[in-house]
């Protein structure tokens, strides 16, 4: 076994093995598993609180996550081998890169995402208020209106988009401490390639998405679900223009 500052040692790290994200039939394997991890955290969520959304809403709000999830997955997979060559010299290989990546976007990505999310409804209000409701999310019509959703998909993946060139930069203008943190972090598996590239790209990830898509799931459905029941507790003072909560107790 060897420590962290064992592993800074240039020599140690030439001959040791480096994790690829896309390496062999494990690096296959893998994206299938954090698929099937992704869909089983957002199906938990909606067995423990739907929010008074049909299994359809929900369907259709998931799929945004999902493809959302899908598009990012993408992009950490290209800027973590982006990145790993840009630093090279410093040490790291892609599964440190991913790892950063991964963390980063389920920390600081997920407030930025919802800062972005408002920034954009408010200027589609701005400049296109005869279609905002079309923006709004989670509202998708009586009827559920694909066209509503795919204006709402296409939004989403911008803002995610948006999140994550903010991410990279700030990626790249503190990449020693997160290199740093990430080398700390899998040094129990710098030996074995397998067994880093699972933990940085299932174990981690799960843990990571699992907070990440709780979170997104509050801001992404439709304004006021918050319960089956939710509605019975207020009541509208048409006066007033407010919901006044009730206590039936």
């Amino acid at each position: 076994k060897f420590s962290w500052f064992q592993l800074q040692h240039p020599l140690l790290r030439c001959i040791m093995a480096e994790c690829y994200t896309l390496a062999g039939p494990t690096g296959k394997f893998t994206q299938f598993v954090l698929f099937l991890c992704c869909c089983a955290v957002l199906l938990y969520k909606w067995h423990r609180n739907h929010g008074g959304r049909t299994f359809q809403v929900f369907v259709m709000d998931s799929s945004k996550q999902l493809i959302g999830s899908g598009w990012i997955h993408i992009l950490n997979l290209v800027f973590a081998h982006a990145l790993e060559e840009h630093f090279e010299e410093i040490g790291g290989d892609e599964c440190d890169w991913y790892w950063i990546n991964i963390v980063v976007d389920c920390t600081v990505g997920v407030g930025f995402t919802y800062l972005i999310l408002k920034l954009a409804l408010k200027a589609i209000t701005t400049v296109l208020p005869d279609q905002a409701g079309d923006f709004e999310s989670g509202n998708y019509g009586e009827q559920n209106d694909l066209t509503k959703y795919m204006k709402q998909l296409a939004l989403w993946i911008c803002v995610l988009s948006t999140m994550k060139i903010v991410m990279v930069i700030l990626m790249i203008i503190g990449h020693s401490a997160f290199l740093s943190l990430a080398l700390a972090f899998l040094a129990p598996f710098q030996e074995s390639p397998d067994a880093k590239l699972l933990i940085s790209m299932i174990v981690t990830p799960f843990f990571m998405n699992a907070l990440q898509f709780w979170i997104t799931d509050n801001f992404i459905k439709k304004a006021g679900d918050d319960g089956a029941d939710g509605g019975a507790d207020f009541e509208t003072d048409e006066r007033a223009g407010a919901r006044t909560k009730i206590n039936h107790n």
